[in-house]
């Protein structure tokens, strides 16, 4: 596996790997040379996924992919030969800089943003390169997030069918999927956006954005009852869950009207604790739809995708690179990966390559 990424150009340098005890690594790997129409990108942010990435790392790793097996052809999971082994090289939130080309498309010194790993040198074709140049209005931390974090977010709220318009919505979870989906929404058309987390520090971040933040710490918090007491049991057409709590589903479903929509967007480990399903969702004949990036909305397209939250971010639609993050140097990863696990005061946690 090692040896093919290295062929294929996706690791080089300084690069982030989780070993099989469950423990985070950066060690280094050899760069192969540049072929004819390539270029190579010296990494000067990546950070870490707070959900996909954590879900690898420890000793109790949930991860599908490291217990079961992907038919590709069935597109389901069976028992057999895993899908993945360790060590496993992850990452898709990276920002930089070319600093070798063998193409005329793309100049060294030109800036691009991708989905590549915790690595510190990356090749990419030219014209991939080419269609990925960060604008100039954004900074490396904005550069992080117009890949795949961003387009994940815009993809989320695309799912809500455009019901949310003119009306309330709300989100679940302030970290920074639902920060970000929430600012989506919002430029959708709704209004007000609520977001709902049980942590002081990540409300605070969401209130500072303009969204009405509602805190969900307090076992006598009913969060449903408190918005259709104020917006009506009609009142709040979609909402969108964010945390990957199964719990938080179940109460997103109680939130939104009749025939309303949930927008499943947290990547969900394990038993479903705490979803029941014998309750609103079939009282009220309630829609749960996957709006996670692997299911792209018809709509729109990747290009589609990344093109609207990099306009959204330029307008000042969407705040990015702005969102509260811990940075650390890439040796100091498994510092950066034990930060935000369990979620607490560190929302993200960005890794440099100075």
């Amino acid at each position: 596996m090692i040896d093919q990424l290295i062929e294929a150009g996706d690791i080089g340098g300084r690069t982030v790997q989780i070993v099989e005890s469950g423990e985070v690594e950066c060690v280094g790997y050899p760069a192969r040379e540049l072929r004819d129409a390539e270029v190579r990108i010296r990494t000067v942010r990546s950070a870490i996924s707070s959900g996909t990435e954590m879900t690898f790392v420890g000793r109790s790793a949930t991860n599908a992919y490291l217990n079961k097996h992907w038919n590709e052809e069935l597109r389901i999971f069976e028992r057999g030969v895993a899908s993945m082994a360790y060590p496993v090289i992850i990452g898709y939130r990276a920002a930089g800089e070319v600093i070798e080309s063998t193409s005329p498309l793309v100049a060294t010194g030109t800036r691009i943003y991708g989905n590549w790993r915790h690595t510190e040198l990356v090749t990419l074709p030219a014209s991939v390169a080419d269609a990925q140049r960060l604008p100039d209005e954004l900074s490396w931390d904005d550069g992080v997030d117009i890949a795949q974090m961003g387009p994940i977010c815009v993809n989320a709220a695309a799912y809500g069918e455009g019901e949310q318009a003119a009306h309330p919505a709300v989100v679940f979870g302030a970290g920074v999927v639902g920060l970000l989906t929430a600012q989506i929404v919002r430029a959708s058309g709704a209004d007000p956006v609520y977001v709902v987390d049980r942590l002081a520090a990540r409300l605070e971040i969401a209130s500072s954005l303009g969204l009405v933040a509602l805190d969900a710490s307090s076992p006598q918090t009913d969060v449903a009852a408190t918005v259709k007491r104020t917006h009506g049991s009609e009142g709040i057409p979609v909402a969108w869950e964010c945390t990957g709590s199964t719990r938080a589903l179940h109460e997103a479903i109680r939130t939104v009207r009749r025939h309303g929509s949930v927008v499943a967007v947290g990547f969900y480990q394990g038993d479903a604790t705490g979803l029941m399903l014998g309750d609103e969702f079939h009282h009220n004949g309630v829609r749960i739809v996957c709006g996670q990036i692997g299911n792209v909305h018809p709509s729109t397209t990747w290009e589609g995708l990344r093109t609207r939250i990099g306009q959204l971010a330029v307008d000042g639609q969407v705040i990015l690179g702005g969102l509260p993050r811990l940075t650390l140097p890439v040796e100091e990863a498994a510092r950066g990966f034990a930060a935000i696990q369990p979620p607490g005061d560190v929302l993200q946690v960005a890794l440099t390559y100075g």
